[in-house]
């Protein structure tokens, strides 16, 4: 294999290492681990703490907290849960200390995270999908923190019941009491304006 093709053979074995290979270079202070798992859930991680904050540069803060906090606590990861689960309880824990810091009674919903829609969508069209997205967040805010960090990571990022229940230290029983909670308000929530709620319109 010529030098080209064995670098090549190299990087691809990059790209393949697991969160476990990625967590033990952070252990051995090789920033090509912390940036691994940057690339990876950065952005998960970014769109998580802007619905639970409603607030963008808070939620940027919040990201960059998570790993540096990775960093500096990398030894207490104790494998029982996965690696993605133990970021988003990081940022979890963050979330809620922000929250009860600004003792906010409401929350001010920002533009989504969510990727920029196509130039060619016309414009009425792009205000309206602003407008519905901004209307999800404001029901979201109205949830409690429990019911909308539960609510947030099993309807936007898809985490499993199990993986909820050990991000948030809950039991499984919990996180299906939570969910079931916030959906019931946030259909109630949407039934006073005459629309339904759709978990995946935020």
């Amino acid at each position: 294999m010529d030098g080209e093709g064995t670098e090549r053979f190299e990087q691809a074995g990059a790209n393949m290492k697991t969160d476990l290979d990625l967590l033990a270079l952070v252990r051995r202070g090789d920033p090509a681990g912390a940036t691994g798992l940057f690339e990876k859930y950065s952005a998960a991680l970014l769109r998580f703490s802007d619905r639970m904050l409603s607030n963008r540069a808070e939620a940027e803060e919040i990201t960059q907290e998570v790993f540096l906090k990775m960093i500096t606590r990398v030894e207490q990861y104790d494998g029982r849960a996965a690696v993605s689960s133990w970021l988003f309880a990081i940022a979890a824990n963050a979330c809620r200390d922000r929250l009860r810091r600004s003792r906010r009674a409401t929350v001010v919903p920002l533009e989504s995270v969510a990727e920029a829609p196509s130039k060619a969508e016309p414009v009425d069209h792009r205000v309206q999908e602003r407008e519905r997205r901004q209307a999800v967040r404001q029901a979201l805010a109205r949830l409690s923190e429990e019911q909308r960090e539960a609510l947030v990571l099993a309807r936007y990022h898809g985490m499993p019941y199990a993986d909820i229940a050990r991000t948030l230290q809950i039991t499984e029983g919990a996180v299906k009491t939570r969910i079931f909670r916030a959906m019931e308000t946030l259909k109630e929530i949407f039934a006073e304006g005459g629309s339904q709620w759709n978990a995946m319109t935020s």
